[in-house]
């Protein structure tokens, strides 16, 4: 593990949370002991604690470049500052393998202000999602005993108390929560209506999971529909030059990365084009919708490339 990444990495959110001690506690380890081992006077073998702290800060270290200039990433990020900086509450439905995990994550990874909460939802029930959202947000321990009602009054009186730092709650995997779980974040908008930007991302599943729901007047759903403005956000997916990009970025040469393009599964769509004259049509055009499936063919291509040299 590459140490000095990871005290970068600890020291970000050092940044973001406002406090050595807060990011200590978050580790599960005293103040004491996160400052020897920043300073290399831990003591003993670091190993263990390196993978203890990397995990629970959610450090990463692939070597994988996430390029910011590519469609989905512009358009995730797009409704990200729009959710941030006018507290509004959208949601992302999009196919698995799109990107929106690791653009979520590098957005979130990227801003040190503190004002962004970022989760990976499972599937939790009401109070096992409270516990989480409380433990990113006022710092309630998961294995705290407090009760539904009291957790949602702690949450929002901390989120409204953020307002004038526009804060955002990014909820990836949405879909996973269980419909109780769902239903919390209901009385959390009413909340912190106006306080609080929140992006709920997740499958095609999100979308009509909700859409089911309402159908089906089961409780809760017709009101968070409501709330997500009845619209959900689906992405374009990458297009050659986007796909050419990631694959250069990513360090493959010009001819290997048009080669991919011409490997990865394409669909095809009409999109708006302008012309010199400023005129406007709509063109087919293809895009890969994979980028999963596109990172597998990258690093594909690096161990072909570590074998031909052996």
């Amino acid at each position: 593990m590459n140490r000095n990444g990871l005290i970068k990495h600890v020291g970000d959110w050092i940044t973001r949370l406002g406090s050595q001690a807060k990011v200590a506690e978050r580790c599960g380890i005293s103040d004491t002991a996160l400052s020897q081992w920043m300073n290399g006077k831990y003591g003993a073998n670091t190993d263990s604690l390196d993978k203890k702290i990397a995990a629970l800060l959610g450090y990463q270290e692939d070597g994988w470049k996430v390029v910011t200039s590519i469609n989905n990433y512009k358009k995730i990020e797009f409704v990200f500052r729009s959710c941030k900086q006018q507290s509004m509450w959208m949601g992302i439905s999009n196919k698995a393998g799109s990107g929106k995990t690791q653009t979520l994550e590098h957005l979130f990874n990227s801003d040190l202000t503190g004002s962004v909460i970022f989760i990976q939802a499972e599937e939790w029930n009401s109070r096992q999602f409270l516990l989480e959202l409380a433990d990113r947000t006022c710092g309630v321990p998961k294995r705290g005993y407090a009760n539904i009602p009291s957790l949602l009054k702690m949450i929002s009186e901390y989120l409204n108390g953020m307002a004038a730092e526009k804060p955002i709650l990014i909820i990836d995997e949405a879909d996973k929560l269980k419909p109780a779980a769902f239903r919390t974040l209901i009385p959390l908008y009413n909340r912190t209506e106006h306080r609080l930007g929140c992006v709920l991302a997740g499958t095609e599943n999100l979308k009509k999971e909700i859409a089911r729901g309402v159908r089906n007047n089961q409780k809760g759903y017709d009101e968070m529909d409501s709330r997500l403005g009845r619209t959900y956000i689906e992405l374009p997916g990458a297009s050659q030059a986007d796909v050419i990009d990631i694959c250069l970025e990513n360090g493959l040469t010009q001819a290997a990365s048009e080669r991919i393009w011409s490997e990865v599964e394409k669909v095809k769509r009409l999109v708006r084009v302008h012309n010199k004259k400023g005129e406007t049509k709509e063109e087919g055009r293809f895009f890969c919708e994979d980028l999963r499936r596109l990172m597998r063919l990258i690093k594909r291509e690096h161990l072909a490339n570590e074998y031909n040299q052996i």
